[in-house]
């Protein structure tokens, strides 16, 4: 006995059902989601572009060696002639040189802080896209969630009609054999048990695939035949109503006209004079015989420091083809900024409409399912008292079930109304990532 009491308690621990709460398969979908993770490394990704942009603002220094041998056509003394962009030496020999160059922009009108800006900004659409990305994951898990819920309570209200309907069929093949009930109506009552038994595996097979969904969505391993779904529990007081500019979406639509006039103004910044700084530092060696010894003969020869400006006068119309284009960009991007703020407006306007239906219709069957369970009081007392017959009894079980099974999927789905449109309002500063 001493041994059989822990036996007891190891059974009861193993039979114990795994309670799955609906928030919490949103934390791990958002924390272990590959498709998460590469919109995370997008953001990594332009993190490291900005990194790059800011080298914009160092000068650069290289530094070369050249050695080569220049073979004398004509009669011409040693020297060294220039030609436009042609250099021209005359003389036979072997040269080698070492230069240290240096060149810096000084100043091009905020070009650099354009571009600089522009790519912050693709950082800041980039988490965007991940607060987005997170919602789709989370509005998929909660259509998988509510379908897994309403399914588990067909299943069971529907296994307590069974039972009351093969009770029934019983009581009804009795009066069958006894003469008091017809044939026809028997089976008819055998084919509401037949659809009844198919009503209720259609919602188990759909139960499973649900579960199966729900473990792939959110990396949480769940057994289907040994879980218990707590229902979503949200109500209007979780809703936190946001414009369409405070959600992921109004934030990166915001984001993206920002970038795009950004970079109009870069356009026209391109236009303005670039005013740079260029050093070198020379040494140089030759040689008429031997490439060896030119290298050895280098020395210092000479260095320079100077200022340049240069200013685009004509492209070829490029800059107003491209500032065409730019605006083009932005307006397609504000339209279609407009066009998802009117979805996501009616959307909205579309679930408040139904849950205030759907309230309206609890309130209702609330009533109905009260009045049902005072008949089904009532029926109890006459059955006591034997004034009324088991077939009325059973009927009245079967209405009282019926009453409920309306009432816990209706209240199901105001949960997920609710819900889903906390998923709808959620701002930018919700996103799990902040």
């Amino acid at each position: 006995m001493i041994y059989f009491i822990p036996l007891l308690l190891l059974l009861n621990f193993v039979v114990q059902a795994q309670t799955v709460i609906y928030q919490d398969l949103l934390l791990s979908a958002s924390k272990n989601s590959a498709k998460l993770k590469m919109f995370k490394e997008d953001v990594n990704i332009e993190s490291s572009k900005v990194e790059t942009l800011y080298t914009k603002y160092y000068p650069t220094l290289a530094l070369s060696y050249n050695t080569e041998y220049n073979k004398d056509l004509g009669d011409l003394p040693s020297a060294t002639e220039s030609v436009g962009d042609s250099v021209i030496t005359s003389g036979t020999k072997y040269q080698s040189s070492l230069s240290l160059n240096l060149n810096h922009e000084l100043y091009h009108f905020g070009a650099t802080e354009d571009s600089i800006g522009i790519a912050k900004k693709e950082v800041t659409i980039k988490k965007l896209n991940w607060c987005e990305e997170e919602k789709k994951l989370h509005q998929t898990i909660l259509d998988r969630y509510s379908s897994a819920i309403k399914s588990k309570i067909k299943i069971n209200i529907k296994d307590e009609m069974l039972k009351v309907r093969q009770e029934l069929y019983k009581i009804k093949q009795r009066l069958h054999k006894a003469g008091k009930y017809s044939k026809l109506e028997l089976g008819d009552e055998a084919i509401t048990i037949i659809d009844l038994e198919k009503d209720i595996k259609l919602a188990q097979l759909l139960y499973q695939e649900e579960i199966i969904h729900l473990s792939s969505l959110s990396h949480v391993e769940l057994d289907e035949k040994n879980i218990e779904l707590v229902s979503i529990g949200f109500d209007n007081s979780d809703c936190l109503t946001d414009k369409f500019e405070e959600t992921a979406l109004g934030h990166k639509y915001a984001q993206q006209v920002k970038q795009k006039e950004q970079e109009i103004l870069m356009l026209t910044h391109s236009q303005y004079p670039t005013l740079s700084m260029y050093g070198n530092y020379y040494m140089y060696g030759s040689d008429p015989n031997d490439a060896y010894e030119s290298f050895d003969n280098i020395k210092k020869n000479s260095w320079k420091l100077g200022l340049a400006i240069r200013l685009n006068i004509f492209e070829g119309f490029k800059y107003s083809d491209t500032s065409q284009t730019l605006q083009y960009e932005l307006q397609r991007i504000k339209e279609e900024r407009d066009l998802y703020k009117r979805e996501y407006e009616y959307d909205a306007k579309m679930k408040l409409s139904k849950l205030s239906y759907l309230k309206t219709l609890v309130e209702k069957d609330e009533n109905m399912h009260d009045k049902t369970t005072q008949k089904m009081d009532m029926i109890n007392r006459l059955r006591d008292s034997y004034q009324v017959d088991s077939i009325s009894e059973l009927n009245t079980i079967l209405e009282t079930l019926e009453r409920k099974l309306n009432l816990k999927i209706e209240q199901s789905e105001i949960a997920y109304e609710n819900a889903s449109l906390d998923i709808l309002f959620r701002g930018a500063a919700q996103c799990t990532q902040h």
